[in-house]
């Protein structure tokens, strides 16, 4: 019995124990849950407070590269405008032209002074040292309250959204901003050259004489305005024009007096009603050569040019119009077939309006009284413009936007065509040429052929080339560029090379020696020319011709063909016409001071990725043009050019991409 209760005993010692051991690993497990809790809880506010130093640290930094960004824009732009000056000077002081003018006046007692008068030199010209980078003080931002939680939205976006997403009329910059021109335009006209030069319009017969000394015009520019809805400064100069009073005939006198150059442009209407106007002047301009030799005939003298019909690539272009596209069919003139446009500068509807209008149509149809004149500057909108078969036309959106680029790029620029207009009257046209340097980076002789056929194949070529080569020497990279130009030597840019800038080292990655070709280019835009990709022979001009469009850094492509594995397909098609900072690589082209200033990172594939990247952290514009004139090949179909994008369909790699 002892030895029962004994055991007895034990066992009821051990179920205790065994209890207490229970127990004892109960409260630790719940204390080590509590430890555990803490230690989240406390790596969750760690976290959240090196997330928010982060980010007030990135905000400084971003604050303060973005004000070292301004300072050194401003001294360039002190810089740009001082060689303005000093061009302008330069010309102004120029023997020849003063000898010129002294001729035109009939007066030969004024050559000599003229001669005496004219400067030999203009001083040294200015240069970037002159305007050194001064840095401003940082403002402190006011305290705002903090954004309301978003939901989170599993959807993954197929591009980010836009900075800007419709079409307005800008307000500037100008071209020529050193160059004052009073106008007597109507509204169309003036919407055409209001970005060329300072314009002046609000001034009538009765005060022109205060206009001329306020504003002190290098110039007056007078069209042959008509009666109607488009009539220009109030309609305060149609009895001048008709020769009802002398009010236009006194401001002739009185510009001709001051040395201001006097221009009359006939672009429409009646030669024989307008030339008692127009004989008045220094300078008539025609819209055709045809027309231009009635002028001469009519006027008996020479002082004829010719000033085509043009459009304004800061009021005509593709940028998109609120909702997008539709797929109706509009009417111009006479046509029949769609709803009509509005009318052009009526009591209804603004110029403005008619832009916006005629970028929401699919199609529009042209009647046989449609000007050729409203026909281009719709086209410049990136709409086609049919005379039959706009039916046909709508129902295949793929040929309709081919008809519309190409349209598009046949449209012509004011701003060239005034040149021989400034050279006629003997005045100054400064501004910038667009000086680009084409940026590449070859590993073997292969891509440095496939570059070069690429470079040299375009319409307008790059005035500087810029080539880091790996296991290529420098002499035949000459040559290399030398036999390709000599391919195109019975075509356009015949015997044209541009200037070539050779360093052969070895490349850690694509982006490294992109950055080092960067630091040797010299042109005001610079390209970035993947040798593994296809360049059409307009896309060197498309790009640049962009800048005119739109207020912008940097230019390239979010929508574009991409073909590997034997299949081309088409990525993004919704993201053309926007800004849009998520461009390939192989499309950028970019004012050099920007990209110097962002910098192209060391990495072989994803170094755009991180340039759009800084571009959306730093606020700078990045614009996404048309789809076309590019093909991204690559040797599989993988990663984020292929499968981060909607894809559609497959098409064909060369006349329709390349075009």
């Amino acid at each position: 019995m002892s030895e029962l209760e004994s055991l007895r005993r034990a066992l009821a010692q051990a179920v205790e124990k065994a209890e207490g051991a229970a127990e004892l690993a109960r409260l630790l497990a719940d204390y080590q849950a509590r430890l555990d809790e803490a230690a989240r809880t406390e790596a969750e506010a760690l976290t959240r407070a090196r997330d928010a130093e982060a980010a007030r640290k990135a905000a400084e930094k971003q604050a303060e590269r973005r004000l070292t960004q301004l300072a050194k824009q401003l001294a360039e732009q002190k810089y740009q405008t001082a060689v303005a000056e000093w061009k302008l000077e330069k010309l102004q002081g120029n023997r020849w032209i003063k000898i010129g003018d002294a001729i035109q006046t009939k007066k030969p007692g004024s050559v000599a002074r003229s001669l005496r008068a004219a400067s030999p030199t203009a001083g040294k010209a200015p240069k970037r040292t002159d305007f050194p980078v001064e840095k401003p003080a940082a403002v402190q931002a006011p305290v705002e309250k903090p954004a309301p939680p978003v939901d989170p939205d599993p959807r993954a976006p197929l591009f980010s959204t836009p900075l800007t997403e419709y079409f307005a009329v800008p307000k500037g910059p100008l071209t020529r901003p050193y160059m004052t021109v009073a106008a007597i335009v109507d509204r169309r006209t003036e919407a055409l050259l209001r970005y060329e030069w300072r314009q002046v319009t609000n001034f009538g017969p009765d005060d022109w004489a205060k206009m001329l000394d306020t504003y002190r015009p290098s110039m007056l520019f007078v069209e042959s305005v008509a009666p109607g809805p488009r009539q220009g400064n109030g309609g305060r100069w149609l009895a001048s024009m008709a020769g009802e009073d002398r009010a236009l005939r006194d401001l002739v006198e009185a510009c001709k007096k001051r040395g201001i150059k006097t221009v009359y442009w006939h672009s429409g209407g009646s030669l024989g009603k307008a030339v008692p106007v127009a004989e008045l002047f220094d300078l008539v301009l025609a819209t055709t050569e045809q027309r231009a030799r009635e002028w001469r005939a009519a006027l008996r003298h020479d002082r004829v040019g010719v000033l085509p019909h043009s459009v304004q690539p800061r009021v005509h272009n593709t940028f998109r119009a609120e909702g997008g596209r539709t797929e109706d069919v509009a009417t111009l003139g006479t046509a029949e077939g769609g709803n009509p446009l509005p009318a052009q500068g009526d009591d209804k509807t603004s110029y403005d309006d008619f832009l916006t209008a005629v970028r929401k149509v699919g199609v529009v149809v042209a009647g046989p009284d449609a000007s050729d004149r409203e026909i281009a500057e719709i086209e410049a909108c990136g709409t086609p413009v049919v005379a039959t078969g706009a039916a046909e036309l709508a129902a295949d959106p793929r040929e309709r936007d081919r008809r519309a680029h190409l349209a598009w790029r046949a449209t012509v620029p004011v701003t060239a065509r005034l040149q021989p207009v400034f050279e006629a009257v003997g005045l100054a046209d400064v501004r910038n040429t667009q000086v680009v340097s084409a940026l590449v980076a070859v590993r073997d002789q292969m891509e440095l052929d496939q570059a070069m056929t690429q470079i040299i194949g375009q319409r307008r070529r790059p005035d500087q080339l810029v080539i880091v080569a790996e296991g290529v020497d420098a002499a035949v990279v000459e040559k290399t560029a030398r036999q390709a130009v000599s391919a195109r030597e019975e075509g356009y840019n015949a015997g044209v090379l541009p200037e070539l800038v050779v360093r052969t080292l070895p490349m850690s990655t694509r982006g490294a020696a992109l950055a080092h070709a960067l630091l040797l280019a010299d042109g005001d835009y610079v390209a970035v020319v993947d040798p593994r990709d296809l360049y059409g022979e307009h896309y060197l001009a498309d790009s640049l011709r962009r800048f005119a469009e739109v207020e912008t850094e940097i230019v390239g492509k979010a929508a574009f063909y991409a073909h590997a594995a034997g299949a081309t397909l088409l990525r993004q098609p919704d993201a053309e016409y926007r800004f849009l900072p998520e461009l390939g690589g192989g499309t950028i082209v970019s004012r050099r001071s920007v990209l110097v200033e962002l910098g192209i990172a060391d990495l072989s594939e994803e170094w755009d990725e991180t340039l759009m990247r800084q571009c959306r952290s730093g606020g700078i514009r990045v614009y996404s043009g048309d789809r076309f004139s590019y093909v991204c090949v690559r040797a599989r179909a993988e990663g984020r050019l292929f499968g981060s994008a909607r894809l559609e369909g497959y098409v064909p790699a060369g006349p329709l991409a390349l075009i």
